[in-house]
């Protein structure tokens, strides 16, 4: 497997948003839904973006013992059911906010006989 590393303060946004806790919204408006765990929680915050990959184009998150991978054309969950669930909106977030650096990542790390190609 091969990884290559994201723009600190692109990763640093993403930590900051989970480590304020899952987006909800009550009344139309976005709210932190904290509790105890996520206040405990430190670190362990890892996106990948792999050259050995299936489509669709995808990136990887890893936080707190749980992970995903996320569509990097609109941030959707490749595994809805899979880890993460409470944060799926946070990501989306962050996605929309780095949608650009994802492409460029994953565009610069096709190998030449990769069957999933560039993105737009």
């Amino acid at each position: 497997m091969i990884e290559i590393g994201f723009v600190n303060d692109c990763i640093s946004e993403l930590q900051s948003c989970l480590d304020q806790g899952p987006i909800v919204f009550y009344q139309g408006k976005e709210l932190r839904s904290l509790n105890e765990e996520v206040v405990g929680r430190i670190g362990g915050l890892r996106v990948t973006i792999r050259a050995d990959e299936h489509p669709p184009p995808h990136f990887h998150v890893e936080y707190n013992g749980e992970n995903n991978s996320f569509s990097i054309e609109d941030g959707a969950p490749l595994y809805p059911s899979n880890g993460l669930k409470q944060y799926f909106r946070n990501i989306n977030k962050w996605h929309s906010n780095n949608r650009a650096t994802l492409v460029a990542t994953w565009n610069r790390m096709r190998p030449h006989n990769c069957p999933v190609g560039p993105i737009q």
